[in-house]
């Protein structure tokens, strides 16, 4: 019947629906995972320097796939009789044998030299409180701080948990630099989900004004304006 029989504005009605419905499912996706699955929190110790400093940002990626060694985690510290969550860095896993012997300048994993360039001051026996060997249990992560100086992790807590390590399960997600990617990417989606939404409701406003201008002439009769005969 060709575009004669069409309503005035459905194409821009139709270009309303997917927009709005774009736009909606952007910015649900980017909200949910900017802001839900990688939010940022404030670190508020200074155990992690130079990493972290007490009062920096920290985004906390929940979605990562895994933990490895070299991750610096947040984590429930109830696995070492604490309340609140506590950042710390993974510094072996399961399987894994972490030690030291009073002299030595670094720590051993797997009975090698272990390199820390993240450490403060490049030291990365300092504040340590004697010699250990722990073989760390599978599902099991053994943490230190990066100012080792200043930091009550593993080391500490060999009477209060299993080789002073917390299980995978108290993970709640790595924490990345406030500009990664993912959380950029992520946060970026909702201005642009937003906009797509904006542009889906001029659409949608664009669409009712012309079918309301057609109405009138469609609801004219054809007889209109043809008098009576007397």
């Amino acid at each position: 019947m060709g575009t004669q029989g069409r309503a005035p504005g459905r194409r821009l009605g139709v270009a309303a629906v997917v927009l709005l419905v774009m736009g909606g499912a952007v910015s649900c996706a980017g909200g949910l995972g900017g802001y839900v699955f990688t939010p940022t929190r404030v670190m508020t110790s200074d155990h992690m320097r130079p990493t972290l400093s007490a009062g920096g940002s920290m985004v906390v990626n929940s979605l990562a796939p895994g933990v490895e060694r070299g991750d610096v985690i947040l984590f429930d510290a109830s696995a070492w009789g604490e309340r609140g969550l506590s950042v710390e860095r993974v510094v072996a896993v399961g399987g894994d044998r972490i030690a030291y012997a009073p002299g030595d300048r670094t720590l051993t994993l797997n009975d090698r030299p272990l390199e820390e360039p993240y450490v403060l001051n490049g030291d990365p026996v300092a504040g340590s409180p004697g010699a250990f060997s722990v073989t760390v249990p599978e599902d099991r992560l053994f943490l230190l701080g990066d100012t080792r100086g200043n930091s009550a992790d593993s080391r500490y807590r060999f009477e209060v948990a299993e080789g002073g390590t917390v299980p995978l399960s108290a993970v709640k997600g790595t924490v990345v630099d406030p500009g990664h990617p993912l959380a950029t990417g992520l946060r970026t989606a909702v201005f642009a989900g937003a906009a797509v939404l904006c542009a889906g409701a001029v659409a949608g406003v664009a669409s009712l004004r012309l079918r309301r201008r057609a109405r009138p002439a469609a609801a004219q009769p054809a007889y209109a304006g043809q008098r009576a005969a007397p």
